[in-house]
């Protein structure tokens, strides 16, 4: 299992402290949730050769998959770039033996996706209880009308954005690639067809190995352009305008009028299902942590009793060490 080290406090640390390292192929890799961040972590984990899909088993995260484990360095045995010695840190931003790898999706998907996720499947997340009654699903004779539960997150997205920002699916990308603090030798956006092929194969002929891409998130199989009309896009316009701003993302035009797209009986079941293993899940994970921690302090203890020397005979002080 993957051993974590102390923090190097660098100022490099400081701004992208979150990114990851595969040190058999010199590559650092710069996250962006919702942004082919699974399946990036996975081909850079196989260049690595470091991949253990095993090692799930031993971890308390409520991951929803064994596929999803790859965000944990366990599973991975990519190594963060905090961890290492400033000198390491140093390297890695300076050699041009290394790569830095960053990567971006346009904000009308990314929105879509992260709504999607973590607001309509409800998978494990850090959001506070009130986004639920906030964001809760607009029903149509008992199904989900999924456009028009979107525009309600996309507005309160808008209006309460403190409530959302604790989780980084719904920060801006700038924030996360940093690249005015990073040199990146391969940065590209992977909504445009054949970039996140292209990097694959540049990838494989570094790691010599075949690495193919694989989507490990595929979601509903709903596109932003299903549930999006004029409003609301100018909505996630305003929202992430400095990533808009920054990175020439395209603006497109929508319907002017509200859509609807409503799931059937089936769906809407199948919904409310997974809605139900997951909450069991973030149950069970909860419960797992806190045992792990009970045994590993009530391990501690016993430990301590055992190496503490007694008393001496008589003494009435349990506290008070011998000699003294």
């Amino acid at each position: 299992m993957t051993q974590r080290r102390p923090f190097s406090y660098t100022q490099r640390a400081h701004f992208v402290g979150h990114t990851l390292v595969a040190p058999r192929v010199k590559v650092a890799y710069v996250p962006t949730t919702k942004a082919a961040c699974s399946s990036i972590k996975l081909m850079l984990a196989e260049a690595n050769d470091s991949y253990h899909p095993e090692n799930a088993r031993y971890l308390h995260s409520p991951n929803i998959s064994i596929a999803q484990a790859i965000h944990q360095v366990e599973v991975s045995g990519l190594t963060y770039f905090r961890y290492l010695p400033a000198s390491e840190q140093d390297e890695i931003w300076e050699s041009p033996d290394w790569w830095r790898v960053g990567a971006l999706r346009h904000p009308y998907a990314r929105t879509y996706s992260a709504f999607e996720n973590r607001i309509l499947m409800r998978a494990p997340s850090g959001l506070p209880d009130e986004v639920w009654d906030l964001c809760a699903d607009d029903r149509v004779d008992g199904n989900i009308d999924v456009a028009s539960t979107f525009r309600r997150f996309v507005h309160t997205l808008r209006g309460k954005p403190e409530l959302f920002f604790v989780d980084d699916h719904f920060t801006a990308q700038w924030g996360a690639v940093r690249d005015d603090h990073v040199r990146y030798t391969h940065f590209f956006r992977v909504d445009k067809p054949g970039e996140i092929d292209r990097f694959a194969s540049e990838i494989s002929e570094r790691a010599g190995m075949d690495i193919r891409p694989k989507r490990l998130n595929e979601g509903l199989g709903i596109k932003f352009r299903d549930v999006m009309d004029a409003h609301t896009a100018a909505v996630i316009e305003e929202v992430y305008a400095e990533d808009f701003a920054r990175y020439g993302f395209e603006k497109e035009s929508f319907p002017v009028e509200p859509v609807k797209l409503v799931t059937t009986t089936r769906e809407t079941r199948a919904i409310d299902y997974a809605r139900d293993i997951t909450q069991r899940l973030r149950q069970m994970s909860r419960l797992a942590r806190f045992r792990r921690g009970w045994r590993y302090g009530a391990g501690q203890v016993l430990l301590d009793l055992r190496l503490r020397p007694l008393p001496p005979r008589g003494s009435t002080n349990l506290d008070e060490p011998p000699g003294h």
